[in-house]
């Protein structure tokens, strides 16, 4: 009886995991990594939170420029702003000075003053084929981590 107990309450434990306060997805052909990341995974209804969104090229440097929307879609909560342009300059373009390989952005999300502790904040980011969910856990003051 008592492995069953200690068994139950592993699974319990498990089941109650922490979101992550970092998510990377890269796309199908492996060109870029995009990442979300907040410094924490929690909020109480109605306060704010920033995130930082980044897109990397994996191969470095791209030979060629490219400009791109990134999209975030959000539940439970609001987003500022809810797409991003994503603008890498090409080795190749003669006015490119100091080619990066790396796009990074900061975007704000607030938890809805209307959400319970039963609820979660998801925020969504889609870049080319790739999709990153960051979930941020709403919780009451009392129970404040």
């Amino acid at each position: 009886m008592k492995t069953r107990c200690w068994l139950l309450a592993t699974l319990l434990l498990a089941g109650c995991a922490e979101p992550d306060k970092a998510v990377t997805r890269a796309t199908e052909d492996h060109r870029f990594a995009l990442s979300l990341e907040v410094e924490k995974n929690w909020l109480h209804p109605g306060e704010i939170l920033s995130m930082r969104v980044r897109v990397e090229s994996l191969a470095g440097p791209l030979e060629h420029s490219l400009v791109d929307t990134l999209k975030l879609l959000v539940n439970n909560g609001a987003l500022a702003p809810q797409q991003l342009v994503v603008a890498f300059a090409g080795t190749a373009d003669s006015a490119a000075v100091g080619v990066a390989s790396v796009y990074e952005n900061w975007v704000i999300f607030q938890a809805s003053p209307r959400a319970t502790p039963q609820n979660q904040g998801e925020i969504k980011a889609l870049f080319q084929d790739a999709q990153a969910t960051l979930k941020i856990r709403i919780t009451s003051p009392a129970e404040s981590l």
